[in-house]
């Protein structure tokens, strides 16, 4: 027996009476998305918010999103990392942020410090270039 094409599949599931229709965005529920693929960073933070409230589960989350279960389990492992970090140091900027702040600061340093250099510089040669006497003048010849 042939299996029947997958368009004619989802016609059968979208006519069973078991099977409830996707929810309408426009009454506020949130649309299934058609394709795995990437995510916005607000939809795995609203994603891991409602795992961690107790509103979904990670089940409920992966088929609405239209990503595996463990996707989203990695999303709320990366989320409880993140606050761990950001609870232990207080800052709540990770390491290679706070190194790319100070590595910032030394190079404003550095340009302010050549750009003051350059002006005394012009200065110094402007005041040379008053002192010079002139030079001879042109023979009319």
């Amino acid at each position: 027996m042939r299996r029947p094409r997958r368009q004619n599949e989802q016609l059968q599931t979208s006519q069973d009476p078991a099977v409830e229709p996707a929810p309408d965005p426009a009454v506020g529920e949130v649309d299934i998305r058609a394709r795995p693929g990437r995510r916005t960073v607000e939809e795995r933070q609203r994603a891991v918010l409602e795992v961690l409230a107790g509103k979904a589960t990670v089940d409920q989350i992966g088929r609405r999103l239209g990503v595996h279960a463990s996707t989203v389990e990695g999303w709320r492992q990366d989320a409880l990392v993140g606050v761990e970090h950001a609870l232990r140091r207080g800052s709540g900027k990770p390491p290679a942020e706070l190194e790319l702040e100070r590595k910032n600061r030394d190079l404003e340093k550095v340009v302010t410090t050549l750009s003051i250099q350059k002006c005394l510089l012009e200065q110094a040669l402007e005041i040379e270039r008053k002192n010079r006497p002139t030079g001879p003048a042109r023979s009319r010849r």
